[in-house]
């Protein structure tokens, strides 16, 4: 792991030489999405909540979401790459690989989240058969969190963490496709840092 984050190159270049192996890629990706969602419950947990037990809830609705989104991310992910890259950049075992800064942003995003929780007045949340004050509620919920200083240190480690996995898979492509290298990192680029601000928003 410490050396696809710091000497990709050489990582890739090993890796020529065994057998595709998509499983560690993928549990990459699930893990760090899991993680990155449970930091999210975590620093929202002196927040009032709609779940009937806060930390069990929070593990539940983190593994529920994450285990698919994680999924999601790297097939549409890997995709692209192979659509763009040719059948040579091993693109999803690439794309896995890749996310290993977001595992080390949600390592980070633990304990960060334990100690700067998110604080602010948000009152109890409604019934839930009051949809329209439910719907109030959780927007006061958002901002609540989009205000929160921890939200703003995680914006930025999340910026970072998105050009480090993108020089990342330049360089993986570097080694396994270098004729389509650059085209196929500029989309992915775009697409990333775009799903990004759009999550900033």
């Amino acid at each position: 792991m410490l050396e696809v984050l710091t000497q990709p190159v050489r990582f890739f270049a090993a890796l020529q030489g065994h057998k595709p192996n998509r499983l560690v890629s993928v549990t990459v990706v699930v893990v760090a999405t899991v993680l990155v969602l449970l930091s999210g419950q975590l620093s929202s947990r002196l927040l009032p909540t709609v779940l009937p037990d806060r930390f069990a809830g929070q593990v539940v609705v983190s593994v529920a979401l994450g285990i698919p989104s994680g999924l999601v991310f790297w097939a549409l992910g890997g995709a692209v790459i192979r659509l763009l890259a040719g059948r040579e950049s091993r693109a999803w075992e690439l794309f896995g690989w890749a996310w290993a800064p977001m595992l080390v942003l949600a390592l980070v995003s633990l304990p960060l989240a334990a100690l700067m929780p998110v604080t602010g007045d948000l009152p109890p949340p409604p019934a839930p058969t009051d949809a329209e004050a439910l719907r109030q509620w959780q927007r006061q919920y958002q901002e609540v969190i989009a205000a929160a200083p921890v939200t703003r240190v995680q914006q930025g480690l999340s910026l970072v963490t998105t050009l480090w996995s993108l020089w990342i898979v330049y360089s993986g492509l570097r080694v396994l496709a270098p004729a389509r290298a650059l085209l196929a990192t500029g989309v992915v680029a775009a697409l990333s840092l775009g799903l990004l601000a759009w999550s900033l928003r």
